[in-house]
């Protein structure tokens, strides 16, 4: 069953891309918890926008980093290969991609998600700052729910943007290809 779990995640685009930037953020924040609280204790709880702002550039560089991570194990790891010492080509192409460059499908996901931004930041930052003032939680725990939710919303977005973009279509699948019109011109 996790051989099939994995080639499913590694075959389907909408799949790893969601949860490699889902888990990039979760692992993100999990990372920078403890720094955001220990920062708030030593500035003081009342430089709400100082923190918040911090948290933010703090999420972005580790979030980053660890996608390229996943998206690295999702599109050009192959460790069902290594097991099967002579698979089948067939068997093979029939559910694994064709390898992208690594760096500019990385990138274009990345560029997408940088036009996003604005949304992010401001549910994220935003919220963070939100909640320590209105409800007077604690930094950390600001960070991960203000976050976790920029997150969910921005996952959305993107999932309807990366459809109609391409990013999302899987490997070898024309653009028309779904609802049966013509793949040539995408229309």
């Amino acid at each position: 069953m996790p051989q099939r779990v994995f080639k499913l995640y590694q075959r389907k685009r909408v799949i790893n891309i969601n949860v490699n930037i889902f888990l990039a953020g979760l692992i993100a924040i999990a990372i920078a918890k403890y720094p955001i609280s220990v920062l708030s204790a030593m500035i003081g709880h009342e430089h709400k926008l100082v923190i918040s702002v911090f948290s933010y550039a703090l999420d972005t560089v580790i979030d980053v980093f660890v996608y390229f991570g996943l998206h690295w194990i999702a599109n050009q790891w192959r460790p069902m290969k290594r097991l099967d010492p002579e698979p089948d080509q067939a068997d093979t192409d029939a559910h694994e991609p064709k390898p992208k460059k690594f760096l500019m499908d990385a990138g274009k996901v990345q560029a997408e998600r940088f036009a996003l931004v604005p949304i992010f930041a401001v549910l994220a930052t935003g919220g963070m700052w939100w909640l320590q003032r209105q409800y007077h939680v604690e930094p950390g725990w600001a960070f991960v729910i203000a976050f976790v939710f920029a997150m969910l919303v921005t996952r959305v977005i993107h999932t309807v943007w990366g459809y109609r973009s391409g990013t999302f279509r899987d490997e070898g699948r024309a653009v028309g290809a779904e609802d049966g019109s013509s793949s040539d011109t995408g229309e």
